[in-house]
């Protein structure tokens, strides 16, 4: 069963986004909740400060109560937004001066201690202090009150909750801002890890190591290196049963085409016989080059997984001549015009001779196997800051732009060629081949036709010696 899964980077930002902006919402309600705690209580003090003032002057003259009411008894509840204070002053219930605000229900039974209580005055919400005060030689108690209308508390509370609010949006914007950044420099060891793999050769199967990646990648890493174990024992035993295949049908090969070549055509009357043997020599020759080339790949993947070859001082002239001459005749066969054109003077690279020369023979025998009867291929050898460039071009039907990378891989073939013999291993042998050499190979337009192909291979002229 296929299942969707986010990114890696959209789950981690998921999960630490929701959570810690949840987290913030919580903490939000909780500051709230908080705000209105010490709105309250810092406002109770002050109110409950100016009624234990009053309660401290309250005395009895001439069995009459007197008391004080000093200027910042009232005045430290004076604030910008001018809140309305009133206060009381009563002899158990009756009101000896002051306002006739809303009786306290309930009283501590110890003098100096204040309550409170939320009630409404003159149509307006307040809040009262109520204390009392015994004086000697009167029974009921003094019962002191100040009351102030909740305009400052309310507008503390709204200033604070802003506040609250603008560091709550504040700090989720930060967090979304942030945890981005945050995240993909976590993820940054990934991403070097791809790069490595990314820059890494297709033959390249060696394990990754475990000190180059963080800890918590080990897990995933070796279950990586054991694929990557698999697979390249599955291609050594492939390609090893490739080459001891070729290897093993060499010699009945090369006794059935001796045999093919002692019977001699004109001796056969019957003209099915004569077809049939042309054809059981077409096919022994095309099985000939098909294990030639198979050989030709078996050895450059040998090549290919490090094994030790000679890399010498070459003249590339010289070899480019002799594999022309070699492949002269095959050109010759297909009626195709094979010319060869290189500077006097020699030209030397560092290469491995027998791998150039397959290199070569394979670049020249598909651009005259795939050319037209009567076509024209050429060999150029020229030097540039580069290297040598040694260009070999034709007048076939060439390869389009869109498939040039694909005819690399083996047994790919181009659906018009599927009528002529061919295996689809002659440029994956080059391909190989020129990775192993550190020779550089690119497929063009052609500069002598508007059809065809040309083929440049850059020879390094310098590199470190095997």
């Amino acid at each position: 069963m296929y299942h969707s899964y986010l990114g890696l980077t959209r789950r981690l930002l998921l999960v630490l986004i929701v959570p810690t902006a949840a987290l913030a919402l919580i903490l939000g309600a909780g500051g709230i909740l908080v705000i209105d705690r010490i709105v309250e209580g810092v406002n109770d003090r002050v109110l409950g400060a100016s009624a234990r003032i009053i309660a401290e002057t309250v005395a009895i003259e001439d069995e009459q109560i007197t008391f004080d009411l000093p200027p910042w008894a009232l005045g430290m509840l004076e604030t910008d937004l001018r809140n309305n204070v009133y206060y009381s002053v009563r002899e158990g219930q009756e009101l000896v001066s002051g306002y006739d605000l809303p009786k306290a229900e309930s009283l501590s039974d110890r003098d100096g201690e204040v309550t409170f209580k939320y009630a409404n005055f003159r149509g307006f919400p307040v809040r009262i202090a109520s204390t009392r005060e015994r004086v000697s030689l009167i029974q009921p108690p003094v019962v002191i009150q100040v009351a102030e209308t909740l305009d400052t508390r309310e507008a503390l509370r709204q200033r604070m909750i802003v506040g609250l609010v603008f560091l709550e949006v504040l700090l989720i914007g930060l967090i979304v801002l942030l945890l981005p950044l945050a995240v993909r420099w976590g993820l940054q060891p990934l991403n070097i890890l791809r790069q490595n793999i990314e820059r890494r050769s297709s033959r390249d199967l060696t394990p990754i190591a475990l000190d180059q990646v963080p800890s918590e990648l080990h897990e995933l890493i070796t279950g990586f290196n054991s694929l990557l174990s698999r697979v390249e024992r599955a291609i050594e035993t492939m390609r090893r049963f490739t080459a001891d295949a070729a290897h093993q049908m060499r010699t009945p090969l090369s006794i059935l085409k001796t045999h093919l070549s002692l019977i001699k055509p004109e001796y056969i009357n019957d003209q099915p016989a004569k077809q049939s043997l042309e054809d059981i020599q077409a096919a022994t020759a095309h099985l000939q080059r098909l294990l030639t080339q198979l050989l030709a790949l078996a050895r450059a993947d040998e090549a290919s997984k490090g094994t030790a070859i000679r890399m010498e001082h070459t003249n590339i002239v010289q070899l480019a001549r002799l594999v022309a001459e070699e492949i002269a005749p095959v050109a010759v066969r297909a009626d195709i015009d094979l010319h060869f054109e290189a500077p006097d003077a020699s030209l030397t690279v560092v290469t491995e001779q027998t791998l150039a020369s397959e290199l070569l023979t394979n670049i020249i025998d598909n651009a005259i196997r795939y050319n037209q009867r009567g076509g024209h291929v050429s060999i150029k050898l020229t030097s540039a800051d580069s290297g040598v460039i040694v260009v070999i071009e034709d007048d076939g039907p060439g390869i389009d732009p869109a498939y040039r990378q694909a005819v690399f891989s083996r047994f790919y073939r181009l659906d018009r060629d599927h009528p002529r013999q061919g295996s689809g291993l002659g440029l994956a042998i080059v391909k190989e081949t020129a990775e192993r050499l550190g020779v550089k190979v690119r497929l063009l337009d052609p500069r002598a036709s508007s059809h065809g192909l040309r083929v440049e291979v850059i020879f390094p002229t310098s590199q470190p010696l095997a």
